[in-house]
């Protein structure tokens, strides 16, 4: 389910992990395997994502944005210059942001990252992120509130999608 995760971005993440998390806590899954496998799963789902935009570029990355051609090459111009002083670690911050995490692998297609270091990024991403959630699945086992949870994650989302777009739209006034 991760591997279908990282690349439609369905199911959730958050979802899935909270889920195993219990599943940990009642002694049916073991938590080292079940972050192993979520982890490996994501990254190579994330990477397939990433080097499908590679390849298809500009028109798969439009459709899978929803962006017309105007905006596509405005966003596509401000993360150029952003990318060029700290993509990697936007990368990786990106990967562990929820909402934003889910655009990451078309950002570092668009931005032709290099393979081994952006696969190794998903990687490390992904496991931080499986080792969280599922802990806090295993530590709140049966009470823990997805709803809660989901704002939760929606909020900080919604922060820096509004940080990234602020400085988008400055750099685009400035042309």
């Amino acid at each position: 389910m991760m591997l279908a995760n990282g690349v439609i971005n369905f199911p959730s993440s958050q979802i899935l992990y909270l889920i195993v998390g219990y599943f940990v806590s009642t002694g049916n899954l073991l938590f080292a395997g079940a972050v192993l496998a979520g982890a490996l799963g994501n990254t190579i789902g994330n990477f397939i994502t990433y080097s499908l935009i590679k390849k298809y570029e500009r028109p798969l990355a439009r459709k899978m944005l929803m962006m017309n051609e105007q905006t596509f090459n405005a966003v596509h111009g401000a993360l150029s210059d952003t990318f060029s002083r700290r993509g990697m670690w936007w990368i990786f911050l990106g990967k562990l942001t929820p909402s934003v995490k889910a655009f990451i692998p078309i950002v570092a297609g668009i931005a032709r990252t290099p393979p081994v270091l952006t696969l190794g990024i998903f990687l490390v991403a992904s496991t931080i992120w499986a080792t969280g959630i599922i802990y806090l699945g295993y530590v709140f086992g049966e009470n823990v509130s997805l709803s809660s949870f989901l704002g939760v994650s929606l909020i900080i989302g919604l922060t820096i999608a509004f940080i990234v777009y602020k400085n988008i739209s400055k750099k685009l006034a400035k042309q």
